[in-house]
């Protein structure tokens, strides 16, 4: 995923009205690299997951992004923002503080666990849910 390298020096040049389309441009060379598909088979709105983006690949994606942008990320960060598109505009609208890439991934196809009420899950309170899951596994 060497399209990656150097990514925060050239999101920090460009302008802030830039970064999301600079940023989905790179996800998509990285991912054409990673995962040996042409360009032309990939579009900004492609799911990871119809990509053949595993947990694992996911997992190393957010990594690798977090090294770059010099920004923590959530670890079901692909899962949430299940495109480049809407990965793009959060990652923006976290490691540069960018309103207009927020707006563009709240509006966007991202996921939330919907809790008793329909309203949107804290991130806080799923990883508790799966902490207590997870719990019965250990003894």
């Amino acid at each position: 995923m060497n399209s990656l390298l150097g990514l925060r020096d050239r999101l920090t040049a460009a302008s802030p009205a830039a970064r999301t389309n600079m940023l989905v441009e790179s996800i998509l060379r990285a991912l054409c690299d990673e995962l040996g598909v042409d360009e032309s088979e990939l579009h900004p709105r492609s799911r990871f997951e119809h990509l053949g983006v595993d947990s694992k690949r996911a997992l190393e994606f957010k990594e690798l992004l977090e090294e770059e942008l010099g920004c923590p990320l959530r670890t079901t960060l692909l899962f949430d923002y299940p495109s480049p598109e809407s990965l793009a505009a959060y990652v923006v609208s976290v490691a540069f503080g960018d309103t207009e890439g927020d707006a563009r991934a709240s509006g966007e196809e991202a996921i939330r666990a919907p809790q008793d009420d329909g309203a949107p899950a804290s991130l806080e309170s799923i990883e508790e849910q799966l902490r207590k899951k997870l719990e019965k596994y250990e003894a």
